[in-house]
C-alpha cells in the first residue's frame, strides 16, 4: 500500500471546500442555526481518497464561532471569530491540529494553524531523500519500501482566503504560506500534504483559485457546485514547482440524513501541467463527510 495512505494537500479538497466556503454561505457548514443565534458549535466528520498519488484519510474534528454581525441581503456572517480543533490519520501517519480564525469581512479571511505529525514509519512516512534534485516518483518511493522512519513533524500554516460572488458564480483563491520541522535522516523528507520534498525547516507557498457555478440552491443546505480551479505550489529549499488544473464538484443532496447534518459529497479531477514526477498525468479525488450541530 505504498503511498495509498498519503495525505491529500485538503487533502484536502473536501477539508478546503469545507472550510474556504463557508463565509459564502455556499457550503452551508455551519449555517444550520438561525440567524438569531451568535454562537455556533459544530463536529465534523470526512472520509478522502485520491489516486496519483494513491491516499487515504479520514479526520474528524470540531469548531466554535462567535459571530460579530450578519450581512443583511445575504443572510451570512459578515465576521465572525472561530476556534477549531482537528484528528486525522492515514496507516501512515496521523495528524493532531489547532486553529483560530477570523473573518474580517464577507469577502476575506485569516486562518492561522498548528499541525502536529505523528509518522508512523510505514507506507511510505516518514522517507528521507539525498538532495532536493532526488526524484520522487512511484518507482522510487516503491524502492524505498522498508526505509521509512518513525518520528514527529510539525507545521505552522497561516491562510488568507479571498472571496468574490457574482450572481451564481463563486471565485474563492486561497494561499498557504506553511512551515516545516521534521525528526529523521534527512536533510530532505517526502512530505505528503503537498506531495513534495522538503528540508527541515523549508516554507512552502501554494495558491489555489476555484471558479464554482452554483447549480442547485434548494432549502435550506440543499446545494451543488461545479466548476474549474488551478493551483501553484512552490517551496523554498528544494525550489521544486507544481502546477495543477481541473474540475471539481461538491454536493450537499439533503439538509439532513437522521441524526447526521448536511452530508456531503466531493469530486475531483485534475491534471498536473508542471511536475518533476507527473507532469502530463491525471488525478482524481472523491470525498464524503457530515456535521453534527451541537
Amino acid at each position: 500500500m505504498n503511498r495509498r495512505n498519503s495525505a491529500i494537500g485538503i487533502l484536502f479538497w473536501t477539508m478546503i471546500l469545507g472550510v474556504s466556503l463557508l463565509p459564502l454561505g455556499i457550503v452551508p457548514h455551519a449555517f444550520g442555526a438561525s440567524d438569531e443565534e451568535k454562537v455556533q458549535t459544530i463536529v465534523h466528520v470526512d472520509l478522502a481518497a485520491q489516486s496519483n498519488p494513491d491516499g487515504l484519510m479520514i479526520s474528524l474534528g470540531g469548531f466554535r464561532r462567535w459571530i460579530k454581525g450578519t450581512d443583511k441581503d445575504l443572510g451570512i456572517p459578515s465576521s465572525y471569530l472561530q476556534t477549531g480543533f482537528g484528528l486525522a490519520s492515514t496507516p501512515a501517519y496521523g495528524r493532531a491540529s489547532v486553529y483560530a480564525e477570523w473573518l474580517a469581512a464577507v469577502f476575506a479571511k485569516l486562518r492561522v494553524q498548528y499541525d502536529l505529525y505523528r509518522f508512523y514509519g510505514t507506507n511510505s512516512s516518514l522517507l528521507s531523500f539525498p538532495s532536493a534534485t532526488a526524484s520522487f516518483g512511484r518507482a522510487d518511493v516503491d524502492a524505498l519500501a522498508g526505509t521509512e522512519e518513525a518520528g514527529n513533524g510539525s507545521r505552522l500554516l497561516i491562510r488568507p482566503t479571498l472571496y468574490a460572488k457574482a450572481g451564481s458564480v463563486i471565485i474563492v483563491n486561497q494561499t498557504d504560506l506553511a512551515y516545516f520541522r521534521f525528526t529523521g535522516t534527512g536533510p530532505y523528507f517526502l512530505d505528503w500534504t503537498y506531495e513534495t520534498l522538503l528540508k527541515n525547516g523549508d516554507y512552502v507557498i501554494e495558491n489555489r483559485t476555484n471558479f464554482l457555478y452554483q447549480f442547485i440552491k434548494g432549502t435550506g443546505d440543499i446545494s451543488l457546485m461545479a466548476g474549474p480551479y488551478y493551483e501553484i505550489m512552490h517551496t523554498a529549499a528544494a525550489d521544486l514547482k507544481r502546477q495543477r488544473a481541473g474540475v471539481m464538484a461538491y454536493w450537499v443532496p439533503w439538509e439532513a440524513m437522521g441524526a447526521l447534518d448536511r452530508p456531503r459529497f466531493f469530486v475531483q479531477i485534475g491534471r498536473y501541467i508542471e511536475d518533476r514526477n507527473r507532469e502530463g498525468e491525471y488525478m482524481a479525488a472523491f470525498g464524503m463527510g457530515f456535521d453534527l450541530d451541537l
